[in-house]
C-alpha cells in the first residue's frame, strides 16, 4: 500500500511512500493420544491433525487439503504416520508400552510456517489363553494336557515357558488332589489316586515381560475309570468235583488297583449270559467251581467285572475251564526256592513259562510249560509206574532236575510234583550286578579236560549258554565217566564271557579253593541270596573237591568285567623329607588311585628301598590303621588290596638310613602289581631324598689364627699376638672375620672324601690387613681335611721391614 504526506502550510508540497504489512499464519496442533494391542496391528490415532486449526479453519489433508503432516525426529519400529491421512499405525511387532512421538503440522499454502506437537500411545499387552482339555484314566498316572500354553498367545506370538520363555503359568484357585500344574513345562498331570470323573481346573497366563499383565483360563480334565478284567482259564477233571480257578478277579485291575471282592473289596464279579449246568461262579470269592456230573469239553465262560463304588461301571470277560477225561495226570509247580528248604514258601516267586517233560520208561510222552503261577498239569496219562517229570529252563533248555518213580491212577492227578529251583548260580556283571546273557559255562577235570555228557544228569548241562536270568547249573554223576570219578576229585567251572566282558575279573576274585562242601548240610550256600547282592563283596568258587555223597552247592554266582582293559591306577609317593643323613628316619606315602566306577580287587601295592635303607618294623599302616606288609629282600608289599571305585588308599611307612649309605638322592618307588599274574597295573610313583653329610659325624671343623709374626718365621712365637678384624676367605665365596683375639673357626668347612679326605684352601684379603701389611706364610694356603677331624689353619701378617717404608708414612702399620 502506498500513502502521501503534504505541508499542511502548502498543501500541494506532498511526496508518496508505501507501507508493507505482513499477517503471519496461525498453525494451532493439538497433543493426540491412541491405545493399541501388542500382537495386532492398529490404528491408535486415526488422523493427528482432526483436531488441529490452520489459520483460524480445521486443519484438512490430502489434495483440497489446507495443511499436512510428517513425523519429526526417530519413531519406534512398527510405528508409522500416514502423511496422507494423518493416521498414526501400529504392527503386530510392537511391544507393551507407553510410546511419545512428535509430528509436523503445516500450513500448505506457506509450507515454511509449521509447529511441532506429540502423539502418546499406549501398547497394552495381549495375553490370549485358549481353553484346554485332556483326559485320562484313573489309577494310572498320566499327563492329560501336555502344555496348557502350547495354544496360547502373549502379544501376538506363541507363549513359550522356560528361562527363555516369554510367559508364565500357575494354577488359580485350588486344584483336586492328584491334579497337578507344571509351571515349568506347562503339563497338566494326574496321579494313580485320582478318581473317575470330569475335573475342570483354571490357570492364569501371564506375559513375562510384564508379570501384572495376566489373563485366566480353564483346562478340564475327564478322568475314566479303568476295569480291566484279565482272562482266565483253569483245568479239571470229569467225574471229579473241582475249583479249576480259584478266583476269577485275582489277576484284575479297578482303578490302577487289583481288584478285590467281598465287603471292603473295591470290584464285584457275576456270570454274565447262561453258565452251563453244573459249573458255578461264587460271587464272594470269584470261584468257579465244576461239580463232578460235568462232562469231559473245554467251556468257555462269560464273566462281569464292576466297579464297587460306581456299579454301572462294568467290563466283561472270558475264563475258560478245560475238563479232560478221568485218565491219569501228574500236577506240580516249579518256583525259585529261596531259603533252599524244598519247600514253596509264600514269598517265593513261581518260574513262569519253564518246559516240562513226562517220560515214561525212558521215553517222552508229554510236554508243558508252566504257567503264571509256575504251576504245571499234564493230563492224559495212562495209569501205571515208571513215570518221569524232567524240568528243563527255557532260557537254555538246561534241565534242571528231574522227579523219578511216579506212579499214576486212573481219574488221579498225581500233584505236588514240584520242583524248587536252587541253582547252582548266577553269573554276573561285576560292577552293575545285572545277569550276563550269552556267557558259556563248562565243568573240566583236574587236568583241564571238559566233562562228557554222561557226567550229567542230562546231556543239556555239558555245555551251558546263560540267558536273560544268567543261571547256570551242574548236577555230575559220579562214575558216569572216567573224567568223573566214583571217588573224591576237584572240578573246575570254565566260563567263556560274551563280546565285550573280560574272562578273569578285576572288580570280584574267586575265592582261593578247591571249595570242599564235605560234611556240611545240604544244600550248602556260597552266597546267602539266591542273586548276586546289589552291593558289597559276593563270595564265589570256580575249584571244588566233590566226593559222592556230597551235599549239593548253591547261590555260587560268578563274577564278569563289563569290559576288556582297566585304566591303570594312579600311584604317587612323597615324603614330608627333601633330604637325610645316617641314622635318620624317613617318612614315605604311597596313594594308590582308582579313577574308575568299579573297585579293583587282587592288588598287590608294592614298595622298591632304595639300597642301604630299611624298614622300620611296625610303622607301616593303610589309610590310618597299622598294617605290617609282607618284606622281600627290598620289597615291600601289602597283598590281596582292595581300591575301591573312585577312591584313594593311603599306605604310610617309615625307613631309616642305614650306615654305609652313600651321599646322593635315593628314590624310593611305589607300583602296584596284580595277584593273580604279577602283572604291572599302576605308573610307578618315585619319591627322591638326597643323602647328605651328618654335621655331627661327617663334617670337618677348621680353626685358625691371623698372627703378627715380627720374626718374619711363619710361626706364632711367644709374644706375638693375634691381629683382629682380618677376613680370610674360602674358594666357594665363604668370608670369615677374625676376632679380637686375631682367632677363626670355620663349623663344617668340607664333608672331605669318606676314603681319602679332601684339600681345603683358605686365603688372606690382604685388603684388610693394616696399610703396607703383608702375609709371612703361603697366601692362599690349603690343609687336607679328614672326615669328623678338625683341622688348624694360621696365617702369619707382619708389617714392612724397616727402610721399604715411603718417607710420608708411619712405620708400626699404624
Amino acid at each position: 500500500m502506498q500513502y502521501q504526506l503534504c505541508d499542511k502550510s502548502t498543501p500541494a508540497n506532498c511526496a508518496t511512500q508505501s507501507v508493507t504489512i505482513t499477517v503471519a499464519g496461525n498453525i494451532a496442533p493439538v497433543a493426540d493420544t491412541g491405545s493399541a494391542t501388542s500382537g495386532t496391528p492398529s490404528t491408535p490415532v486415526a488422523n493427528v491433525a482432526a483436531n488441529d486449526v490452520v489459520n483460524g479453519a480445521p486443519a484438512t489433508l490430502g489434495a483440497t487439503g489446507n495443511a499436512t503432516v510428517a513425523p519429526v525426529g526417530t519413531w519406534p519400529t512398527g510405528i508409522t504416520l500416514d502423511p496422507a491421512t494423518g493416521a498414526v499405525s501400529t504392527d503386530a511387532t510392537v511391544q507393551p508400552g507407553t510410546y511419545t512421538v512428535q509430528y509436523q503440522l503445516c500450513d500448505k499454502s506457506t509450507p515454511a510456517n509449521c509447529a511441532t506437537q506429540s502423539v502418546t500411545i499406549t501398547v497394552a499387552g495381549n495375553i490370549a489363553p485358549v481353553a484346554d482339555t485332556g483326559s485320562a484314566t484313573s489309577g494310572t498316572p498320566s499327563t492329560p494336557v501336555a502344555n496348557v500354553a502350547a495354544n496360547d498367545t502373549v502379544n501376538g506370538v506363541p507363549a513359550t515357558l522356560g528361562a527363555t520363555g516369554n510367559a508364565t503359568v500357575a494354577p488359580v484357585g485350588t486344584w483336586p488332589t492328584g491334579i497337578t500344574l507344571d509351571p515349568a513345562t506347562g503339563a497338566v498331570a494326574t496321579d494313580a489316586t485320582v478318581q473317575p470323573g470330569t475335573y475342570t481346573v483354571q490357570y492364569q497366563l501371564c506375559d513375562k515381560s510384564t508379570p501384572a499383565n495376566c489373563a485366566t483360563q480353564s483346562a478340564t480334565v475327564t478322568v475314566g475309570a479303568s476295569i480291566l478284567p484279565v482272562a482266565d482259564s483253569g483245568r479239571a477233571f470229569s467225574a471229579v468235583a473241582s475249583t479249576p480257578i480259584a478266583n476269577v478277579a485275582a489277576n484284575d485291575v479297578v482303578n490302577g488297583s487289583p481288584a478285590t471282592l467281598g465287603a471292603t473289596g473295591n470290584a464285584t464279579v457275576a456270570p454274565s449270559g447262561t453258565w452251563p449246568a453244573g459249573i458255578t461262579l461264587d460271587p464272594a470269592t470269584g470261584a468257579v467251581n465244576v461239580a463232578a456230573t460235568v462232562p469231559a469239553g473245554t467251556y468257555t465262560l462269560t464273566y462281569q467285572l464292576c466297579d464297587k463304588s460306581t456299579p454301572a461301571n462294568c467290563q466283561t470277560q472270558t475264563a475258560t475251564v478245560v475238563i479232560d477225561e478221568a485218565m491219569g495226570g501228574i500236577a506240580g509247580s516249579v518256583y525259585s526256592d529261596l531259603n533252599v528248604n524244598q519247600l514253596r514258601d509264600g514269598n517265593e516267586p513261581p518260574r513262569v513259562s519253564w518246559i516240562v517233560e513226562v517220560l515214561l520208561n525212558g521215553q517222552l510222552v508229554a510236554t508243558t510249560t508252566t504257567d503264571l503261577q509256575g504251576n504245571y498239569q499234564v493230563n492224559n496219562l495212562l495209569q501205571g509206574a515208571g513215570y518221569e517229570v524232567r524240568f528243563r529252563n527255557p532260557e537254555n533248555n538246561v534241565v534242571y532236575g528231574m522227579i523219578k518213580n511216579i506212579s499214576v491212577g486212573a481219574a488221579t492227578v498225581v500233584v505236588d510234583q514240584n520242583q524248587p529251583i536252587d541253582p547252582s548260580g548266577v553269573i554276573f556283571n561285576s560292577v552293575t550286578r545285572a545277569p550276563v546273557i550269552g556267557a558259556t559255562a563248562i565243568m573240566v577235570d583236574a587236568n583241564g579236560v571238559q566233562l562228557p555228557a554222561s557226567c550229567f544228569i542230562d546231556a543239556s548241562q555239558r555245555t551251558q549258554l546263560t540267558g536273560p536270568t544268567g543261571e547256570y547249573r551242574f548236577d555230575i554223576v559220579p562214575g558216569g565217566a572216567p573224567q568223573c570219578p566214583a571217588s573224591e576229585t576237584v572240578y573246575r567251572i570254565v566260563v567263556t564271557p560274551p563280546a565285550g566282558f573280560a574272562p578273569d575279573s578285576s572288580v570280584l576274585l574267586p575265592l582261593p579253593g578247591p571249595f570242599d562242601p564235605t560234611g556240611l548240610a545240604s544244600p550248602v550256600r556260597i552266597s546267602p541270596l539266591p542273586s548276586p547282592a546289589a552291593t558289597g563283596d559276593v563270595p564265589f568258587y570256580l575249584t571244588f573237591r566233590l566226593a559222592p555223597g556230597d551235599p549239593d552247592v548253591v547261590y555260587n554266582h560268578i563274577a564278569l568285567d563289563p569290559f576288556l582293559t582297566r585304566a591303570p591306577l594312579l600311584v604317587t609317593k612323597t615324603s614330608p623329607k627333601r633330604s637325610a643323613s645316617t641314622g635318620d628316619l624317613v617318612p614315605y606315602e604311597i596313594t594308590v588311585r582308582n579313577t574308575e566306577n568299579a573297585q579293583r580287587a587282587g592288588v598287590n601295592v608294592v614298595d622298591i628301598l632304595p639300597p642301604g635303607m630299611k624298614y622300620v618294623a611296625g610303622s607301616a599302616s593303610i589309610n590310618g590303621v597299622a598294617s605290617e606288609p609282607v618284606i622281600a629282600g627290598r620289597e615291600l608289599s601289602w597283598n590281596g588290596q582292595v581300591i575301591p571305585a573312585n577312591a584313594t588308599v593311603r599306605y604310610n611307612l617309615v625307613l631309616v638310613v642305614g650306615a654305609g649309605v652313600t651321599d646322593g638322592e635315593k628314590v624310593n618307588t611305589g607300583l602296584a602289581r596284580q595277584a593273580n599274574n604279577a602283572s604291572v597295573i599302576s605308573n610307578r610313583g618315585t619319591a627322591v631324598v638326597s643323602i647328605v653329610p651328618s654335621a655331627v659325624f661327617d663334617c670337618s671343623e677348621l680353626i685358625g689364627k691371623v698372627f703378627e709374626d715380627r720374626n718374619r718365621n711363619g710361626y706364632q712365637d711367644e709374644g706375638e699376638p693375634g691381629v683382629p678384624g682380618v677376613r680370610l676367605a674360602t674358594v666357594n665365596g665363604q668370608l670369615i672375620t677374625t676376632d679380637s683375639y686375631g682367632r677363626y673357626h670355620i663349623a663344617c668347612a668340607a664333608v672331605p672324601d669318606a676314603r681319602i679326605g679332601s684339600n681345603f684352601v683358605l686365603k688372606v684379603d690382604t685388603r684388610t690387613l693394616p696399610l703396607e701389611w703383608e702375609v709371612t706364610t703361603d697366601n692362599p694356603r690349603s690343609i687336607r681335611l679328614t672326615r669328623g677331624k678338625m683341622g688348624e689353619l694360621n696365617f702369619g701378617v707382619a708389617p714392612p721391614e724397616l727402610g721399604t717404608i715411603p718417607a710420608t708414612r708411619k712405620q708400626g702399620g699404624e
